[in-house]
C-alpha cells in the first residue's frame, strides 16, 4: 500500500532531520562552519576590500576577517557600500565565495593522472607542486610551441590578460581560445566598438541607468536577470526615479516585466526597429547638431567610389597613413582639411578655427588631388547626408510589416527618445542568436551618438581604466614616442589591432607560425569555403588542427597540448560534443 504524506508532514520531517541547505547552515551537512565560528568568537574583526571574480561584473566586495590567537578566518562576504557600481550589494553567487576557500572538497594540491588510466576515468594521484611543474615542463619540451593552445574563460578578458599575454609570448605559444567569442566579444562588443572605439563593453562602456530619463533594451535580459548586480542595483535606482523603460522582447522576460512598455517584437527583427528609429531621428532632425559637428565624423566629406561604396575623402602621407579628413567650413564657405587623430573638429590642419557643416551645398565638387582623394569634379556629401539618404526607405511603416509592431508605436518611441535628454539604448552583450547582431549593435551606437549620449551623464559613460589608457596613448602620440608592445596597455580597438597583428602575422613569432585559426581561415579561402570574420581567439579550425587536417607552408599544423586557464569548455563552450572529440583524440598528448 502506498503511503501518502502531506506538505505539512514533509516540512515537519525535514525540520527534524536538519532541514535543507536553503533553510539551514551548511554546518548541518558537515561543513564545520559553526564549530569554527565558535573558535573565533570575540576575536578582532577586520573588513578587507576586494573584488568578486565570479562573473564579468567584477563587483566590489568587503570580506569579514576575524583574528584570534594569531589565526585568521574569513567569515562573511558583503558588497562594498563605497562602490559606485554595485552600491554595497552582492548576489548569492558572490557570497558563496566563502566556499572557494573552505569547501572541504576543494583541490588542495595538484593531481596527475594515474599511469595507464584513460581520460574520463577520474583516476588521479596527489603530487607536490615541484613534481607537477617538472611533469608539465617535461611534457611541453617535447612539443613545438605552435602545437600548444591556451583555453581561457571570461576571466582572461577581465582579470588575466596582463598575465596570459606575457606568458604565451615568452613560451612562443601563438594560440589562445577565449571564452566563447562568438557569443560575447565578436557579437555583442564589436558592433558597439566599431562606432565608439572602445573594445570591452563590460567595463569600458557603462550605461548610466540612474541618471537617464529614457532607456530602450533590445536582445538583452542579462542586465537584470543575469544577474549582473552592478547593473541591477543601478537599474532599480532608475526605476525608483521614474525613468521610462521600453523593452523589446518576444517574451515577457524578467526585464520586460519591470519595463513601462513591453514591446513583443517578432524574434530576430529588432534591427528593422532600429533602422526605422534612425529614419525618424534623421527625418525630424532630432539629433544634437553641435555634438555631431564637433565630436563625430558626421561632417566629414565623402563620395561614392566606382564600386558604389561610400568612401571618406582622405589626405594620406607617403606611407599611406591617413593624416586628415575634409569638412565644409561654414566660416570660409570652402573645403578644409581637419586632423585625422583628434577628439574635436574645431581646428583645421593649419590651426585655424573652423565650423563644420552637417549639410553642404548641393553642387559642391572635389577639385583637389592626392592619394585617398576622388577624381576632380566628384560630387561630395557629408557622412550625415549619406546616412539620411540611405535610411529614407526604412520608415516605421516598412518596419511594422517586419516587426509586427504598429508604425504609430515605432514612430512614437523614436520621437520620445529623440526629444528626451538624457536617453540611451542599453548596449547589451552576447545575443549571438541572429546573424545581424553586429550591425544591430552598431545601429544602436549610431543612435546613441545622434542624441549626444556618449560619455555624458544619463548616457554611455567611459570607464576609468579606458580613460587612463586613452590619455596615456594620446600623450605618447603627441610626444612622438613609441606605443607599448604589451597590447593590454593599449586603449579600446587599438588593443584589438595589436592583438590581431600579434597572433596573425608569422613574422611576430621566432618559429614563424601564426595562430591556428588564421591558418585555418587561409586554408578555407584557398578551398573556396567560408572562413571566420574575425578568427582572433576563436576555436574555428581547432578540431581540424587536432585531427591533423591543417597545413601551413606545406607542413602539418597539429594541436597536441592544451593549457586550461579559468575555463571549462566541456561545460560552457559550444558545442560540447566537439570538445569531447578534441580532448579524447589520440593526437592530443
Amino acid at each position: 500500500m502506498k503511503q501518502k504524506i502531506t506538505r505539512r508532514q514533509f516540512i515537519k520531517a525535514a525540520g527534524a532531520f536538519g532541514g535543507f541547505t536553503l533553510l539551514n547552515p551548511l554546518s548541518t551537512f558537515g561543513m564545520g562552519f559553526s564549530h569554527e565560528k565558535n573558535l573565533y568568537a570575540g576575536g578582532k574583526v577586520t573588513w578587507v576590500p576586494s573584488i568578486c571574480n565570479f562573473c564579468s561584473s567584477a563587483c566590489d566586495i568587503q570580506v569579514e576577517v576575524k583574528e584570534k590567537r594569531g589565526r585568521k578566518r574569513i567569515l562573511k562576504i558583503e558588497g562594498n557600500p563605497n562602490s559606485p557600481l554595485n552600491r554595497g550589494k552582492v548576489c548569492a553567487r558572490g557570497q558563496s565565495g566563502l566556499l572557494q576557500v573552505y569547501d572541504p572538497d576543494r583541490l588542495k594540491q595538484p593531481l596527475i593522472r594515474v599511469k595507464g588510466s584513460k581520460r574520463g576515468e577520474w583516476k588521479f594521484r596527489a603530487v607536490t607542486w615541484d613534481e607537477a611543474f617538472a611533469y608539465i615542463a617535461e611534457k611541453l619540451k617535447k612539443i613545438n610551441p605552435w602545437e600548444i593552445s591556451m583555453v581561457s574563460g571570461w576571466q582572461y578578458c577581465v582579470s588575466y590578460m596582463q598575465f596570459s599575454l606575457p606568458f604565451i609570448a615568452t613560451l612562443g605559444i601563438p594560440n589562445i581560445v577565449g571564452s566563447p567569442l562568438q557569443h560575447c566579444v565578436a557579437a555583442g562588443h564589436l558592433g558597439t566598438d566599431f562606432v565608439t572605439g572602445n573594445f570591452n563593453i563590460h567595463d569600458e562602456v557603462l550605461g548610466d541607468y540612474e541618471n537617464a530619463k529614457y532607456i530602450i533594451f533590445s536582445l538583452n535580459n542579462a542586465s537584470v536577470a543575469g544577474i549582473s548586480t552592478s547593473r541591477a542595483v543601478r537599474f532599480a535606482e532608475a526605476r525608483r526615479k521614474g525613468t521610462h523603460v521600453v523593452c523589446l522582447d518576444p517574451r515577457l522576460s524578467e526585464l520586460a516585466s519591470k519595463a513601462d512598455e513591453w514591446i513583443p517584437i517578432r524574434p530576430g527583427t529588432d534591427m528593422a526597429f532600429f533602422l526605422a528609429m534612425l529614419h525618424v531621428l534623421l527625418k525630424k532632425r532630432l539629433y544634437e547638431k553641435e555634438f555631431l559637428a564637433f565630436h563625430t565624423n558626421a561632417p566629414f566629406l565623402a563620395f561614392r567610389n566606382r564600386q558604389g561604396m561610400v568612401q571618406l575623402v582622405e589626405k594620406k602621407d607617403s606611407r599611406g597613413r591617413v593624416k586628415a579628413y575634409y569638412i565644409y567650413d561654414k566660416i570660409r564657405r570652402q573645403i578644409v582639411p581637419v586632423p585625422a587623430f583628434t577628439n574635436i573638429n574645431q581646428k583645421g590642419t593649419g590651426g585655424q578655427s573652423v565650423l563644420p557643416a552637417l549639410h553642404v551645398p548641393v553642387k559642391i565638387r572635389w577639385n583637389g588631388t592626392g592619394p585617398g582623394t576622388p577624381p576632380a569634379g566628384t560630387h561630395l556629401q557629408t557622412v550625415l547626408e549619406f546616412f539620411d539618404e540611405q535610411t529614407r526607405h526604412y520608415s516605421p511603416q516598412w518596419a511594422a510589416e517586419i516587426t509586427g509592431i504598429p508604425a504609430e508605436t515605432i514612430e512614437r518611441i523614436a520621437t520620445e527618445f529623440g526629444q528626451t535628454r538624457p536617453a540611451f539604448v542599453d548596449p547589451g552583450w552576447m545575443g549571438a542568436r541572429y546573424h545581424h547582431l553586429i550591425p544591430q549593435r552598431r545601429l544602436q551606437a549610431i543612435i546613441q551618438t545622434l542624441v549626444a549620449g556618449i560619455d555624458r551623464p544619463g548616457g554611455w559613460i567611459m570607464g576609468g581604466e579606458y580613460r587612463q589608457k586613452v590619455r596615456e596613448y594620446w600623450e605618447r602620440y603627441q610626444k612622438g614616442e613609441r606605443q607599448p608592445d604589451n597590447v593590454s596597455e593599449l586603449p579600446g580597438m587599438k588593443s584589438v589591432e595589436g592583438m590581431n597583428e600579434f597572433f596573425s602575422y608569422p613574422k611576430m613569432w621566432k618559429h614563424g607560425h601564426p595562430a591556428f585559426s588564421y591558418v585555418w581561415g587561409e586554408q578555407q579561402r584557398k578551398e573556396g569555403k567560408t572562413g571566420a570574420f574575425w578568427p582572433l581567439m576563436a576555436d574555428s579550425g581547432l578540431l581540424d588542427a587536432v585531427e591533423g587536417k591543417l597545413t601551413f607552408r606545406g607542413e602539418p599544423y597539429r594541436m597536441k597540448a592544451f593549457i586550461l586557464n579559468a575555463a571549462n569548455p566541456m561545460r560552457h563552450y559550444f558545442p560540447a560534443d566537439r570538445w569531447k572529440k578534441i580532448f579524447t583524440n589520440e593526437n592530443v598528448e
